[in-house]
């Protein structure tokens, strides 16, 4: 319900600001600038993420390599590489309780 009419209220509100915006006499912009705070907000989240996302894969890359480094068969180094990549989730499936063939009613 709040959710149906926050919606609402944002679509009528957004709706009335471009017809407004139609009929006035100034011309509209071709579209978003790149100067908007939001813009700039995004793009540096987005650059944010993707900073930490290159740290991650690098520490752990780096981290496996000196695993693999210290072992001094390569039985040790693939187990150590093995144990490093993530396993594909397993799916586990609960078994259906079975009912009896006839089941009696007490009337």
């Amino acid at each position: 319900m709040l959710t149906k009419r926050t919606f609402l209220l944002i679509f009528t509100g957004l709706l009335t600001g471009y017809a407004a915006t139609a009929q006035s006499a100034t011309p509209a912009t071709a579209g978003p600038q790149p100067t908007d705070v939001l813009s700039w907000l995004a793009w540096g989240l987005a650059a944010v993420v993707l900073l930490f996302g290159m740290m991650t894969a690098s520490s752990l890359a780096s981290a496996v390599a000196y695993s693999v480094q210290e072992k001094d068969t390569p039985e040790e180094a693939t187990r150590v590489v093995s144990e490093a990549t993530p396993a594909a989730p397993t799916v586990s499936v609960a078994p259906t309780p079975t009912l009896p063939a006839e089941q009696k009613v007490a009337a």
